[in-house]
């Protein structure tokens, strides 16, 4: 076994892909951490090898060519993933046979972005009228409207959501990052959020949890990285990005826990870079190369061995993380 501070960030990317003019819009590991999918052009989601970038298999269908907010490998079926466009329209696909198996349409506004459970039972989707929709993924039928209650009135979180995920262990659970700088904590059984975390300006995909903590990554120079307790909602520390290191300030809008909580990565705009750390410690890896293009998506391998960053400007770099050799 090996400690964290074994850790290094290979300097040069393992892959990349080239730019389409389109922001990477998605990023997600499949379970085993084998493969990655990606989308950097509207309609479409690319599955590619995470060891060397082969684009595997394109998905695509003819009823929408609108951005992909949101797509999840299915955590326990191999060759299902899910993913939700813009306008609406969500999808099932099977990857080796590249169809749809089943579809359904939200109707009233547009998804903003989209979670689904550790179970692969439901998932929830965050809608541009501050509303989070949940649906059985078996059927594709919705099941509850979560809503905020504010005094005598009922409100949805009435501003743009931009970070959405269930807990890892409790699917009735589900917690959102607004444009108000608060995370709400959701329990699906009541409809209504029972806490919140004020504080966290969140804007992209900057929320995630490990072992009862929640990690929010705000879009600002200081107090960017903070780590709060699920059961009080009180901050315990935070994780400082390296400005000195990485040669600039950097605006935080996408951050993701390994699944076995052995490090995180956090990248964004200013140095257009993304950073690793030691989730237990806080302490620094390595980074990413600098690019042109802001980091805007970010994806992490399950186990903590690598990272594949999605630029504004469509580019996607995957970066190897490696225990050094005495």
């Amino acid at each position: 076994m090996f400690e964290a501070e074994e850790l290094f960030v290979i300097d040069n990317a393992a892959w990349s892909l080239a730019s389409t003019g389109n922001p990477v819009t998605v990023i997600d590991y499949s379970p085993d951490g084998a493969l990655v999918a990606v989308s950097n052009t509207p309609g479409e989601v690319s599955i590619v090898s995470s060891y060397d970038g082969t684009v595997k298999r394109k998905l695509s269908q003819t009823r929408t060519q609108y951005p992909v907010t949101g797509c999840k490998f299915h955590p326990s079926e191999d060759n299902l993933i899910l993913y939700a466009c813009r306008d609406g329209f969500i999808f099932t696909f099977n990857i080796l046979r590249g169809e749809v198996t089943s579809m359904t349409r939200h109707l009233g506004s547009n998804l903003l972005t989209m979670s689904l459970d550790s179970f692969g039972e439901a998932f929830a989707i965050a809608c541009a009228d501050g509303s989070i929709r949940l649906y059985d993924i078996e059927n594709m039928q919705r099941t509850k409207a979560l809503i905020k209650m504010t005094g005598r009135s009922i409100s949805s979180q009435s501003v743009t959501i931009y970070s959405l995920m269930f807990h890892p262990e409790d699917s009735n659970i589900v917690l959102s990052a607004a444009g108000n700088d608060r995370v709400l904590i959701w329990d699906v059984r009541s409809g209504t959020s029972e806490r919140c975390i004020s504080g966290p300006h969140i804007r992209g995909n900057g929320l995630d949890m490990y072992d009862g903590q929640i990690m929010t990554a705000s879009c600002r120079e200081k107090k960017a990285i903070e780590i709060w307790d699920f059961g009080t909602a009180r901050k315990i520390r935070d994780i400082n990005f390296d400005s000195q290191i990485a040669g600039g300030d950097c605006t935080i809008t996408a951050a993701k826990i390994a699944r076995n909580g052995l490090d995180m990565f956090a990248g964004g705009g200013g140095v257009n870079l993304t950073q690793a750390f030691d989730y237990s410690k806080g302490s620094f890896i390595g980074q990413s190369c600098q690019s042109q293009s802001p980091v805007v998506s970010l994806g992490a391998s399950p186990f903590g061995a690598s990272f594949v960053n999605g630029y504004e400007n469509g580019e996607v770099s995957c970066y190897m993380v490696r225990v050094r050799q005495p």
